[in-house]
């Protein structure tokens, strides 16, 4: 064999495994990477703390979610207008639901009560609400 030839071929070895040595590194890193995490299940009633009247976008306290302690004349401005489905009072007093904004419409009061709208016939329809003595 001449050296010339036999340098160049040594030198094609070297390259070809070289090569083929950092194949299998990176097949192996793609193999062996950590997946991704799994976003945490979403805790029904979440955040509502004593004293405040929360309400929900789904049943359950599941969904987007909004926290009162006096009430609101627009939920809209929590892109809650007429979507809530369910509330939790935990405010220990009444709380005055309408299905209007700036309480109008049809009043729906709320004792300390958690539970979904729609066993009183109000399921996304409520506008507005206030934390108040009577209805």
């Amino acid at each position: 064999m001449f050296p010339a030839k036999a340098d160049f071929l040594m030198s094609m070895r070297r390259s070809l495994l070289t090569l083929t040595a950092v194949a299998g590194l990176a097949m192996s890193a793609a193999l062996t990477a950590p997946a991704a995490a799994a976003a945490p299940a979403e805790t029904p009633w979440r955040n509502c703390e004593v004293g405040e009247f929360c309400v929900y976008e789904h049943d359950n306290g599941y969904g987007k979610a909004a926290y009162f302690r006096s009430g609101t004349n627009d939920l809209g401005d929590y892109n809650l207008d007429n979507q809530v489905s369910s509330v939790w009072n935990r405010t220990g007093k009444l709380v005055c639901t309408f299905t209007d904004y700036y309480s109008w419409g049809d009043k729906w009061p709320v004792g300390n009560w958690k539970g979904n709208t729609s066993q009183y016939n109000r399921n996304d329809n409520i506008s507005s609400l206030w934390v108040q003595p009577t209805c």
